[in-house]
């Protein structure tokens, strides 16, 4: 089973959407652009049968599904590297 950061952590933890941009970047992601300028959409590393892995996030930390989608990216982010997402 995959480690997953809960909602718990990402609070005690918090994430700046700057931040997780910032590493999206210097991994080699792309942004997408995306037609709700709510989200921002990055396109990386290509799955098993060879499409691009999309992640999205929110614009901003101040919406109310802001931390499921933090978590949700960090949790993709840390099972495409195999690490845990601590």
């Amino acid at each position: 089973m995959t480690q997953q950061i809960s909602r718990e952590e990402l609070q005690t933890h918090p994430f700046k959407i700057t931040d997780v941009v910032s590493y999206l970047h210097q991994q080699g992601w792309q942004a997408v652009n995306h037609p709700n300028p709510r989200l921002l959409v990055f396109q990386g590393e290509k799955d098993d049968v060879g499409n691009p892995i999309q992640l999205v996030l929110p614009s901003q930390n101040s919406f109310e599904d802001s931390d499921r989608l933090l978590k949700k990216a960090i949790n993709l982010l840390a099972a495409i590297k195999g690490k845990s997402p601590q």
